[in-house]
């Protein structure tokens, strides 16, 4: 299947991501690709997860991405997106049910309320709302961060009150984002937000079809690989105490 994603010149997608230098998120794209999916084959596609995914090269505003898929097997497609025939992204999905979360209990678990210690968001994140999705940190580990965080209804990934389950990966990123300027703060005596990237993912498992915009998500992030300016964290987002995703992510953090 082939299919032709036309990124716009401006607009919501780029709103807070990130001011004067708008890039498209890494799981907008991945939300788009699967929305042309829907749109070429005439039917929703649900995902259950995502075996890999690797955001090789920026997307900017005005882009024209080329898509092609092909099925491995049963419940497996992999995807290819090129601009001018340079490979931007290519990824698995699987497509299916997402895991049946009745009876699997979410593993993070923190305060509701968040603690003083740390400096506010606008000196840790470069991201603004309405793709700011972070909105407190509620404590810090030796190997990472428990954040709660919530989509605005004005993002873009949100119709009619959801978003697709890719949207609590950025909420991920975004506490990982905090947690590496929380550490730099703590060096240098200043907090300094810098801009990152999602560059990719691994073994992702959605437990749900869709989150609800303006509802409070419980994330964490823990350190599993370091060798900067790459890092790989295992992601764990929940919603009222049941799982929303589980996986690794990597981010790339610029100088």
């Amino acid at each position: 299947m082939n299919a032709t994603i036309d990124i716009p010149p401006g607009g919501p997608w780029f709103e807070g991501h990130f001011p004067g230098r708008p890039i498209l998120p890494g799981v907008a794209e991945l939300a788009l690709a699967v929305d042309a999916l829907a749109r070429e084959s005439g039917r929703p596609v649900s995902l259950r997860g995502i075996a890999f995914a690797r955001l090789r090269q920026l997307v900017l505003p005005g882009d024209r991405l080329e898509l092609s898929s092909r099925e491995l097997d049963t419940g497996r497609l992999r995807i290819e997106l090129k601009r001018k025939g340079d490979l931007v992204a290519n990824a698995e999905f699987l497509l299916g049910n997402p895991e049946e979360s009745r009876g699997v209990a979410a593993a993070c678990v923190a305060s509701s309320e968040a603690e003083s210690a740390f400096p506010g968001l606008d000196a840790l994140l470069p991201h603004r709302v309405p793709m700011r999705f972070l909105t407190s940190i509620l404590r810090e580990t030796t190997d990472g961060l428990a954040c709660t965080a919530r989509i605005p209804d004005a993002c873009a990934l949100v119709t009619d009150g959801h978003a697709p389950p890719v949207a609590a990966i950025e909420a991920a990123a975004q506490a990982a984002a905090a947690w590496e300027a929380v550490r730099r703060a703590r060096d240098a005596c200043v907090a300094s937000p810098r801009i990152g990237y999602l560059v990719a993912l691994r073994d992702i498992i959605f437990f749900t079809r869709s989150l609800p915009a303006e509802r409070d998500l419980l994330v964490s992030v823990r350190l599993e690989a370091a060798a900067p300016p790459l890092t790989h964290y295992g992601i764990e987002v929940s919603l009222d105490g049941k799982p929303v995703t589980r996986g690794t992510i990597a981010t790339f953090l610029t100088t």
